[in-house]
């Protein structure tokens, strides 16, 4: 089965400390006062750094029992954990269902529509106009770049939304 990734982008940087997180926090904002369902991915290559709950915590202790699938809910809230190795086709079905956008933090491999986050402050040069690829389709920076496709300031969360939305509906 062929994975539609029109509504998926990426958002990917050289490093951390990109301002990533506090864009994408902006942009689902932004896209839910616009009445648009947002999921977002979190892609870490640290398997460290990912943790279901706490320590000590039921489902922690169920997931170090060994448990191959362990769901936490509540009134409100959905958590999942699968004791497999991650499928991009698996979780982006996931993240899909019903949504009008999936928004992926990380995954510079991924084969996504990728807009890259850039300070200059920690390089000289955007990974998307070093290794220029079709998949970069814009700049988020703390200042203005010259290449080949839009670049936006972090404030501009409006304009990023539109442009996001209006890529989308394009395609």
């Amino acid at each position: 089965m062929e994975l539609d990734t029109t509504n998926i982008i990426s958002f990917v940087a050289r490093e951390s400390k990109s301002g990533k997180t506090t864009l994408i926090e902006g942009l689902i904002k932004e896209l839910k006062q616009r009445n648009i369902k947002v999921s977002v991915i979190k892609h870490s290559k640290y398997s460290s750094e990912v943790q279901i709950d706490r320590e000590g915590k039921d489902s922690w202790r169920f997931v170090q029992s060994g448990a191959d699938r362990v769901m936490l809910f509540t009134d409100q809230f959905l958590y999942m954990y699968e004791n497999k190795p991650a499928e991009i086709n698996h979780i982006i079905s996931l993240a899909s269902q019903d949504a009008g956008i999936v928004i992926i933090e990380g995954f510079k491999e991924g084969p996504f529509k990728k807009i890259e986050v850039f300070r200059k402050g920690n390089n000289t040069t955007p990974l998307s106009v070093e290794r220029p690829d079709e998949n970069f389709i814009a700049i988020v920076s703390d200042t203005k770049i010259d290449c080949s496709i839009p670049c936006f300031f972090f404030d501009d969360i409006k304009g990023i939304t539109d442009f996001l939305m209006g890529y989308i509906s394009k395609h």
